[in-house]
């Protein structure tokens, strides 16, 4: 079983509690072994918290035992993960 969990246009620290959530109620339900895609493809505004709402998205899949995948991840995204030294854990 798979499910795919769609990023807003924006997230910021205005909102990236809302997108957490958002993405928590996406998990729910997802049994152990499934896989959960999250498809970046809609962010276009994006600051430091857009890393921060997916690494708490992964750590939350990884405690049900779903698997992550990231796709359409934008160039600005990936190059800011890199700049904090995260791109393994964020883009993996």
């Amino acid at each position: 079983m798979s499910d795919t969990y769609q990023l807003p246009q924006q997230i910021s620290h205005e909102n990236a509690e809302e997108v957490l959530a958002a993405g928590e109620r996406s998990l729910k339900g997802l049994p152990a072994g499934s896989a959960w895609v999250i498809n970046c493809q809609s962010l276009q505004s994006f600051d430091s918290s857009a890393l921060s709402v997916i690494l708490s998205l992964k750590r939350r899949a990884a405690k049900a035992s779903v698997t992550v995948e990231l796709v359409a991840v934008p160039e600005k995204l990936a190059s800011l993960a890199r700049v904090y030294d995260l791109a393994d854990i964020v883009l993996s």
